[in-house]
């Protein structure tokens, strides 16, 4: 699917956050406000593209159905007690034919016993069978007629090759990918099922494409079979969510539609519009368009990207209106493909802009702005393994990116106002510093019912950073109970914990109770910052309704433990009940 920001997103909402340089210019303008309240900042990242919750879980989107595609015969020597004195186990193709070196690689191990009964000749061929298998090798083993005189024993191996796929269903749009990839099939001499498997999950990552694949024997040749391509094409997606995850600021309850269309040059691609607004269509409205499209067969994706928010909180007295402005362009390739394994990178460039001012009467005033130019490059593994049943039995996911500002393009000096009177979100921020992100996150099956997952997330910085850069707590990130962005950083370590059980599951419906404890830890590199060193800390729990492909209903409880802030006469943040609804079409649409 196409991202927003690296990641689905759902309930675009702008979010507030204090910053230090507004503050004192309203101030300035508006001692009795600015006593009351603090002004809330351009918002951060996570603040104008949360991630959306997935729908259903993740899926394979694969399934090679290999059984009955080779012969497979009992061993008529299973129960024969004739001696026999075996030195050397040779294996070939059919009528002698010359082996493959990676299969012959796969069959190295397989030593000759010695002494035995003739049984031992099963042994041997069920050992090379399951040494095929675990190199990935479609394959079978066979005993020819033979007399061992010599100690030598001689096996052929039958490897499959596809020399015909037949496709079942139809995905207009994509008909030229679809080619690319069956002749990507049809080349694979001998056919290893790790192969096809990364052929197959990458044309399964195709935009609104779904595929699976059965191996039938061709009745020609021994080892040529045919493949049965089943596909299922969707040609697009909607999702809407509905949400009271915001500030009080900027409005609790927000709503967010996004529609995908897939297909529209052929090259494996998505279009996509996104937007969002507040429930009272002022405090803050997100726009967002963008493209994504395949190069080549090989999995490599380019996405192009533009977001515009527009944002007004209810601060009383003060009337702040910040625009945000987010441009990207990256490509993605994947480095290891399988059912089990998935690692990749992925490097782009990011324009964001961000401009605040204080408006009075018919008349506005510069407040903040901020101009980042971003250049960075993601690492991305993924990890998984499965029940015997179905079902998986632990995933790990995790990422590290480093970002390197850029001073091109305008960006933002360090410490100086910029041309109308603007000010940096932070005075000492810098627009060029680095930025090392890494995130890890892992669910681990106890049983039928339960299970424990965790989730942690660090980010270091080299110099202060502005606003967009920094680390921001909340319902959108880590940190259940606080308001987005109501305390940020520019090192940061946040970990999360959660005790899931599964209380009902019929495949229609899925309800999961969950227990969470959040932490985070910040520090700010300002000089005289107050804000250094602290922990926060929430716990909570509750019930999440999941309607696989179509709809997820998540109802939390959180208690923050400390103030979002160290400022005069700061309370701990109030306790909050967050609800989330999202829902999905097509079912089972991307």
């Amino acid at each position: 699917m196409a991202s927003f920001a690296g990641g689905a997103m759902a309930g675009t909402v702008v979010r507030s956050r204090v910053y230090r340089a507004g503050l004192l210019a309203a101030a300035i303008l508006y001692p009795h406000a600015a006593s009351a309240q603090q002004p809330p900042s351009p918002p951060s990242r996570p603040e104008i593209s949360p991630p959306v919750p997935q729908t259903t879980a993740p899926r394979a989107r694969l399934r090679i159905d290999e059984n009955g595609a080779l012969p497979r015969t009992d061993c008529p020597l299973a129960s024969s007690s004739l001696a026999v004195d075996i030195r050397h186990v040779q294996f070939t193709g059919i009528d002698g034919a010359e082996l493959d070196p990676g299969v012959r690689e796969a069959l190295s191990d397989i030593g000759a016993p010695g002494a035995q009964t003739v049984a031992v000749v099963c042994d041997i061929r069920d050992r090379a069978n399951a040494a095929l298998r675990r190199a990935g090798y479609i394959a079978t083993v066979q005993i020819p007629p033979q007399t061992i005189t010599s100690g030598e024993l001689r096996l052929e191996v039958i490897t499959a090759r596809i020399v015909e796929v037949r496709i079942r269903g139809d995905a207009p749009p994509y008909r030229n990918e679809i080619a690319a990839r069956v002749e990507r099939l049809k080349s694979l001499d001998p056919l290893n099922e790790r192969d096809a498997e990364r052929i197959l999950l990458l044309a399964g990552d195709i935009p609104g494409l779904d595929v699976q694949m059965s191996l039938l024997p061709a009745g020609t040749r021994p080892g040529e079979v045919i493949g049965e391509l089943n596909l299922v094409y969707r040609p697009y997606s909607v999702l809407a969510n509905v949400n009271n995850l915001g500030s009080r600021q900027l409005g609790r309850e927000a709503a967010y539609v996004r529609a995908e269309v897939y297909g529209l040059t052929g090259a494996a691609d998505a279009t996509y519009l996104g937007a969002s607004t507040t429930f009272d269509f002022q405090e803050q409205r997100v726009v967002q368009i963008g493209h994504l499209t395949g190069l080549g067969s090989g999995g490599t994706n380019l996405e192009g990207s533009f977001l515009y928010a527009w944002s007004r909180p209810d601060i009383g007295l003060l009337d702040l209106r910040s625009r945000s402005l987010i441009g990207g362009l990256s490509i993605a390739t994947p480095l290891r493909r399988t059912r089990r394994q998935s690692i990749g990178l992925v490097g782009g460039f990011e324009l964001i802009e961000q401009r605040t001012r204080i408006h009075s009467g018919g008349a506005s005033a510069a407040l903040n702005r901020d101009k980042l130019r971003v250049a960075f490059l993601r690492a991305e593994a993924g990890f998984r393994d499965y029940r015997p049943l179905g079902g998986e039995a632990w995933s790990l996911l995790g990422s590290l990116e480093i970002r390197q500002g850029l001073d091109i393009l305008g960006a933002t000096r360090t410490g100086s106002f910029s041309a109308g009177g603007y000010t940096p979100s932070r005075f000492s921020g810098d627009a060029s510093a680095l930025v090392v992100r890494a995130h890890l996150e892992g669910v681990a099956a106890i049983g039928p019912i339960f299970s424990i997952a965790a989730q942690g997330t660090g980010q270091w910085a080299n110099h202060p950073l502005l606003n967009f850069e920094e680390f921001s707590i909340g319902n959108l990130t880590i940190g259940r109970g606080y308001d987005p962005g109501s305390n940020s950083a520019d090192r940061a370590i946040a970990l999360r914990g959660e005790l899931r059980a599964k209380v009902h599951d019929d495949n229609k419906v899925r309800v999961e109770l969950f227990g969470f404890y959040d932490s985070v830890w910040l520090w700010n590199l300002d000089p005289n910052a107050v804000e250094n060193g602290r922990r926060l800390g929430s716990w909570g729990g509750g019930v999440r309704a999941l309607l696989p492909g179509r709809a997820l209903l998540e109802a939390t409880y959180a208690h923050p433990e400390d103030p979002p802030l160290l400022i005069p006469g700061a309370h701990r943040a109030p306790d909050r009940v967050l609800l989330s609804l999202t829902f999905q079409f097509p079912p089972g649409g991307r």
